[in-house]
């Protein structure tokens, strides 16, 4: 007995609705970037349409200018002044590795990036894929 609680009981009920830890159902493809095998998703699973790649650019400006410029190439200020080595967002290997995996980097980092699973949101990271694909597209384009 506890009567601190209106109950009486010490040990609580959850809140409605709650989820325990690591038991989030989720679908795999846009949670992870991944099929049900393990492998990355070629392309993005949400509709890439003017509103999406908008949006990425957006969100592009905010949190991936710094490092990797305005262009993709690299040459943020955090290379011009940190010294950053950042990618080029045109290598050959980027415009070649699947949407699921440009989406999985976002999420989880490599290298000196770090993970962005935290500020952004699944859909806006989603949205910057479609973006980068743009960018990449205008630059083989010139």
């Amino acid at each position: 007995a506890n009567q601190f609680f209106y109950d009486g009981m010490t040990m609580q009920q959850p809140v409605p609705g709650t989820i325990a830890q690591g038991e989030l159902p989720q679908d795999s493809e846009i949670a992870l970037g991944m099929d049900a095998e393990g492998n990355f998703v070629a392309e993005n699973p949400f509709p890439v349409d003017a509103t999406l790649t908008a949006r990425g650019e957006n969100r592009y400006g905010i949190f991936c200018m710094p490092c990797h410029r305005a262009n993709g190439d690299g040459q943020g200020i955090m290379h011009q002044y940190g010294g950053v080595p950042t990618r080029s967002l045109h290598e050959e290997r980027l415009l070649t590795m699947p949407d699921g995996e440009l989406y999985n980097v976002i999420t989880n980092g490599v290298g000196l990036m770090p993970s962005y699973a935290y500020p952004i949101s699944v859909e806006d990271r989603w949205a910057i894929v479609a973006y980068v694909r743009e960018l990449q597209r205008q630059e083989q384009d010139q």
